[in-house]
């Protein structure tokens, strides 16, 4: 899925994006274990672990519930509460993750049960997703630009007002002998992108060290597409 928009600053510089996603991982495959008596299909997000030993264990995650097959034995459980990472609890068994980590264990009110399989990192070939945002920066100012100029291009995650922006992706290159508009691209995992969060294209020129010209694109959009591209 594509969108596109331009945007303009008075001070000269545009800048254009097209937001772009490639899934370049297959899709995650349904698991072949169906609740019983379901009336339609549910559709899984399956996920491969390789744990401690070598040992194999995979996720399969719909909303709020996963299902945890590991030594041919398959949990159900359901999202708790968690003081850091994600954990998921049958009441007798907890999966819990954290990044690309997780471990299983017997569950327990202190946290503390006894280890079933631990050090479990997800396969890296699952995480091919990419997305990127392909865009142009023109430079609108008479003057022309030395070789030497530098232009910094980031999408950032702006949602907090009172805290400096978070750098997602960015792309950075010497002006050069580059014609406008000058094309860039930023590399992203669509994971890190939070669907309550506002994101921005920040486009940056310096010579010198010293800022030039600046804007700020916002894309509103970004959350949507990641949202419906994903399903």
């Amino acid at each position: 899925m594509r969108l596109f928009s331009t945007y303009r600053w008075a001070a000269g510089l545009a800048v254009g994006l097209c937001v772009a996603l490639l899934l370049r991982a297959q899709e995650p495959a349904a698991p072949t274990q169906t609740a019983p008596g379901a009336q339609q299909a549910t559709e899984w997000k399956q996920f491969d672990y390789t744990c401690e030993g070598g040992a194999k264990l995979t996720v399969y995650l719909h909303n709020d519930t996963v299902k945890i097959l590991f030594h041919d034995h398959l949990y159900r459980m359901r999202q708790v509460i968690a003081a850091s990472g994600t954990r998921y609890s049958d009441g007798r068994v907890v999966w819990w993750s954290k990044g690309n980590g997780g471990f299983l264990q017997h569950d327990s009110p202190d946290g503390n049960g006894e280890m079933i399989i631990k050090d479990c990192q997800l396969n890296q070939s699952l995480q091919a997703r990419e997305a990127q945002i392909t865009g142009t920066v023109s430079y609108l100012v008479r003057s022309a630009l030395p070789p030497d100029a530098v232009i910094q291009v980031q999408l950032e995650d702006v949602s907090r007002a009172d805290a400096p922006a978070i750098a997602i992706a960015e792309d950075r290159f010497t002006w050069g002998r580059h014609q406008v508009p000058v094309a860039f691209v930023l590399k992203f995992n669509p994971s890190e992108i939070d669907p309550h969060h506002v994101y921005a294209v920040n486009a940056r020129i310096t010579v010198g060290g010293q800022l030039r010209s600046s804007m700020i694109a916002p894309t509103p959009y970004l959350p949507r597409v990641i949202r419906h591209t994903s399903r």
